[in-house]
């Protein structure tokens, strides 16, 4: 609707769209690789959560080259951006921060210190189009925790999925277990943050929209407005009762550490 507002055409929508998507899938896994995976976990034998991460680093390798093409391909959508003509300078400081980001994805995440500068990079980013949608008022506070609050949830979603699954089904140990239960459990309080953030800014950003007739939100794009609210209703739903059910991970005592009988809790190496 942004795009819609200012006279973008469906190919340049659709670029612009690909552009954010692959920024915030590149902020949330790096996130999760910063701040939800530690090197020790406490009461946690260090070796064995040391080979969950090892695996879960090899596969994160393979996650990010993706990420990073799908990051370098969309940085050319700042080119069909027409509202950037305005501020040629900040078109090619977008551009060449996507590049930039694609290009330290491509090296990895196993290293902080890579990991670090793509999650500056992002944030910097992230930035950048928020104030150039809707300005440096509370206009352009209210588009960035939109954007933000999306890149948590999407990014670590990606990791879960891709790296925190996989690499959990190859260490079926109690430790291992705990371990990646910890690290969900840190995403999951994120999460509680980040998809209320999307609703409440989502419909603060869809208030510019209530002078439209009722025929608008029933037709094409208008539609698109409610449909989005509860598919996003439908997402904080199942991240609820996901748990309650055992579904938010195939890995035994993940989604709820009681799945672990207190005999096997107890037999867990600790340091």
């Amino acid at each position: 609707f942004t795009g819609l507002g200012f006279g973008l055409e469906p190919l340049a929508l659709g670029l612009r769209w690909f552009a954010l998507w692959a920024l915030a899938l590149a902020g949330g896994f790096a996130t999760w690789r910063l701040f939800y995976l530690r090197e020790a976990e406490r009461d946690l034998d260090d070796e064995i959560v040391g080979q969950l991460n090892s695996t879960a680093l090899k596969r994160a390798r393979r996650v990010s080259v993706v990420v990073g093409a799908l990051v370098i391909l969309s940085a050319f959508g700042t080119l069909s951006v027409g509202y950037l003509d305005y501020v040629p300078a900040a078109r090619w400081l977008i551009l060449a921060g996507t590049l930039a980001l694609g290009i330290v994805l491509l090296a990895g995440v196993q290293h902080r210190g890579l990991t670090t500068l793509a999650f500056t990079l992002t944030a910097a980013l992230i930035l950048g189009w928020a104030l150039f949608d809707a300005g440096t008022g509370w206009e352009g506070a209210v588009r960035l925790a939109h954007l933000t609050g999306f890149s948590l949830w999407l990014g670590g979603a990606l990791w879960n999925i891709a790296v925190a699954m996989p690499a959990g089904r190859e260490h079926p140990t109690v430790t291992a277990v705990l371990a990646g239960a910890r690290q969900l459990d840190r995403f999951r309080w994120v999460v509680r943050f980040s998809l209320p953030t999307i609703i409440i800014t989502g419909l603060i950003m869809a208030g510019f929209y209530t002078v439209m007739p009722l025929e608008w939100w029933l037709s094409f794009p208008g539609v698109l407005l409610p449909l989005k609210v509860m598919a996003i209703v439908v997402l904080v739903v199942v991240f609820i009762t996901c748990p309650l059910f055992r579904q938010c991970s195939p890995v035994q005592g993940v989604c709820n550490i009681d799945d672990l009988d207190s005999t096997s809790r107890n037999s867990a190496p600790r340091t």
